[in-house]
């Protein structure tokens, strides 16, 4: 389901779980935009599992919750390791039903959670995947890192809006805590370091099919994450991201990954073999060219939406880009370990 917003009289209860591991220049960024919110402070719980963070986190976590005594937080730690198992424990320890989840280096707008929870209200959906972006930042490479990022969320909601749900983001996320406990066991990736979000959506269409997951078209519910900081870190990121696909057990995502892969594989080979025929060079221009076409009236329409339209120009620019490091970060998640938030050799 893909649906325009509209909004109900009464709003249901909820809790909001973040996990969150040493995220601590961000992390109360995330909590005054939760003060902010218009909603019935009375019906908001945030839940915060810390996922053995190494910095001041949960010191910072707590002087927040000192200086905020209204707001109802509730500040634990996971027993075991990873973001799955923070997840999985901030809502088992939720108070509420209904349950939204976000990220730790995230924050939400005003209305973010009236308008996820009216929704939920009015269509009554076992999963709803919402709107994330990078924040707004100076500099050439800001626009390549946007651009990436928005094709994958434009991506995941264009499948959502044909029944063939692809991706969703843990960034904005909202369900049932009877959907997740009931989808639990089923969720596939359970030893991949990532993944959280797009397992919990294959469960869900499993469990009670496409119809059942909807994609919330409303600019008051995007959320904005913290784009990397360089291109290493923008790699690692990918190459983290790369490496659940191998846990796919849903036909359509791994057709799809597969199709991907293999396309961008195809065009450096055209632009290698132009070493020893120069008209290779052709047909890897021309393929370049007819894949910024296909992607340009998506890309548009969503950056339009999302408000980051001047990353769109540079689409013509970086397309050429691509294949090279969609190709490196697959191959690298699968033949290698990698990093993520001070834990080395994870896959």
């Amino acid at each position: 389901m893909f649906f325009h917003q509209r909004t109900v009289t009464s709003l249901p209860e909820v809790s909001i779980v973040v996990a969150v591991r040493n995220e601590n220049r961000r992390i109360i960024s995330l909590m005054k935009s939760f003060a902010g919110m218009d909603y019935p402070q009375d019906k908001v719980q945030i839940v915060v599992v810390d996922d053995h963070s190494e910095d001041d986190t949960v010191e910072l976590l707590n002087e927040f919750i000192k200086t905020h005594k209204s707001l109802d937080i509730l500040l634990t730690e996971t027993k075991s390791t990873g973001k799955k198992a923070a997840v999985r424990s901030g809502i088992e320890q939720a108070k509420y039903s209904l349950i939204a989840t976000t990220d730790g280096d995230c924050t939400v707008g005003k209305l973010w959670l009236r308008r996820m929870a009216s929704f939920y209200e009015l269509k009554s959906p076992k999963l709803i995947s919402g709107p994330v972006v990078y924040r707004r930042k100076k500099g050439w490479r800001q626009h390549f890192f946007m651009l990436d990022f928005m094709s994958l969320v434009a991506t995941g909601a264009g499948s959502l809006g044909v029944r063939l749900p692809l991706m969703a983001n843990g960034a904005n996320l909202m369900f049932s805590k009877e959907t997740y406990r009931k989808v639990l066991s089923r969720q596939k990736g359970q030893n991949k370091a990532s993944g959280d979000d797009v397992f919990l959506l294959h469960a869900v269409v499993k469990e009670y099919g496409a119809r059942e997951v909807a994609f919330i078209k409303d600019t008051q519910t995007v959320v904005e994450t913290e784009p990397p900081e360089n291109f290493r870190q923008f790699f690692r990121q990918r190459v983290r991201w790369s490496s659940k696909a191998t846990a796919y057990r849903s036909w359509w995502a791994v057709f799809v990954s597969l199709i991907v892969f293999l396309f961008n594989l195809l065009l450096i080979l055209s632009l290698l073999a132009a070493v020893v025929r120069t008209w290779f060079i052709i047909i890897y221009l021309l393929f370049i060219v007819l894949k910024t076409i296909v992607e340009f009236p998506l890309l548009r329409h969503f950056s339009e939406f999302a408000g980051r339209k001047q990353s769109l120009f540079y689409l013509f620019l970086f397309g050429w880009v691509y294949p090279f490091y969609i190709v490196a970060a697959a191959v690298t998640s699968f033949f290698f370990s990698f990093s993520w938030k001070g834990r080395e050799h994870l896959r």
